[in-house]
């Protein structure tokens, strides 16, 4: 009797304790990092990859072939931008330019005198001829009744039929000349004058290219042609160091992404080198070409300094800020759950993790721009180790 008492209080024990740990099971809750989702400032960028192509020395090159006949600067000096470096032969491009200044010239007054002059004269021309039209016209009409009344000989009529055709004719030819000038001869006078304008630029163009000048302020380094010495185009005859030095970037960029892309626009340049350190840049140059192979186009970004940790070669990623975001809030990717097309996040509802469907956008950086499924203040939760309906302990996510 006194052992099944036992066995009893044993079972009643155990019973107790498995119940005792079903409950503590069902209260058990999981820890949540969570954010909460609200209005944000958001911006959106285009990513692509690269290389550094910072440049410590420029070579220097002329524009055209000729024969140095000055050196104005010596090695190691410190010079202006635009000051003068080397100076090539130039009695062609000087005579040249003197032709153009006389062709000028003589253009703008052939075009002020069309204008003035001509222009007076043919109308004062006009204006005599239609007088003696009208005259001419008058005296015939008045010969007409004369001779229908038989008071002259029609040899006199004919005279005034004669002298009124002539003074019609002289009439014609005067307003004709009159239109030719204002029609053609004075805008091909105004065409002749503005060739002969781009003429002279041309010209003092090519005269000034006979002039090597200092791109930027900076150092010359060595000259590597000197005075006598015929070059090239494009031959380096300079070795130039920029007072600022620059670091630059280029980047391939997918082709889709070429009507966001503008100059001027920031960035900013990671190095895998240098974690958590940021670069900021700004486009300088968008090719205007694209690679068909590869369907990318490529991008040069001018850092705001020159950094000497960035060797030239070295890979980088870049960050384009094209726009503001069209969203008002976003999530970063680590609370999003992909399955397929679909995306999927976990909300905290009741102490419980609920699983929604959302529709986002890409912002880059790894933000992405809710536009459906979600609101304002709904507390999102990071989706490691949760279940749909899980019973959950939201803290704030880091």
């Amino acid at each position: 009797m006194a052992v099944a008492k036992k066995t009893i209080w044993i079972s009643i024990a155990l019973g107790a304790l498995l119940l005792a740990v079903i409950v503590v099971g069902s209260l058990k809750r999981t820890r949540a990092p969570y954010l909460v989702l609200g209005s944000r400032e958001a911006v959106e960028t285009v990513l692509a990859t690269g290389r550094v192509v910072g440049e410590k020395t420029i070579p220097l090159s002329f524009n055209r072939a000729g024969r140095i006949t000055a050196e104005l600067v010596k090695d190691g000096d410190r010079v202006m931008a635009d000051q003068p470096l080397l100076r090539q032969e130039s009695a062609v491009e000087e005579a040249v330019l003197a032709q153009r200044r006389t062709s000028l010239a003589i253009a703008r007054l052939n075009l002020e005198k069309l204008t003035t002059v001509d222009l007076r004269d043919l109308q004062q021309k006009v204006r005599q001829a239609q007088a003696a039209a009208d005259y001419a016209s008058g005296y015939f009409n008045r010969q007409s009744e004369l001779l229908a009344q038989k008071s002259i000989p029609q040899i006199q009529f004919d005279q005034a039929k004669r002298d009124k055709a002539l003074a019609e004719a002289a009439l014609d030819s005067a307003a004709n000349q009159l239109q030719s000038l204002e029609t053609t001869l004075k805008p091909l006078a105004g065409l002749q004058a503005a060739q002969a304008e781009n003429d002279l630029r041309r010209a003092e163009i090519d005269l000034r290219d006979t002039v090597l000048r200092a791109p930027f302020d900076g150092l010359v380094v060595e000259h590597a042609a000197h005075k006598g010495e015929f070059v090239t185009s494009a031959q380096k005859v300079i070795t130039f160091i920029p007072a600022s030095l620059r670091t630059y970037v280029e980047v391939q960029v997918d082709e889709a992404s070429l009507g966001r892309l503008a100059l001027g626009q920031k960035a900013s340049v990671a190095s895998p080198a240098f974690p958590g350190r940021i670069y900021p840049a700004a486009v300088e140059r968008i090719a205007s070409i694209v690679d068909t192979q590869r369907g990318t186009f490529t991008v040069r970004l001018m850092l705001d300094a020159f950094h000497q940790e960035l060797l030239p070669e070295s890979s980088v990623s870049v960050q384009i800020v094209v726009g503001q975001a069209k969203a008002s809030l976003f999530l970063e990717q680590r609370f999003l759950i992909r399955e397929g097309s679909s995306v999927f996040v976990f909300t905290a509802v009741g102490g419980r993790a609920r699983r929604v469907a959302a529709r986002v956008e890409d912002l880059g950086g790894g933000r992405f721009g809710v536009l459906e499924g979600l609101k304002a203040g709904d507390r999102v939760l990071l989706p490691r180790g949760l279940k749909d309906g899980a019973r959950i302990k939201p803290v704030p996510a880091v």
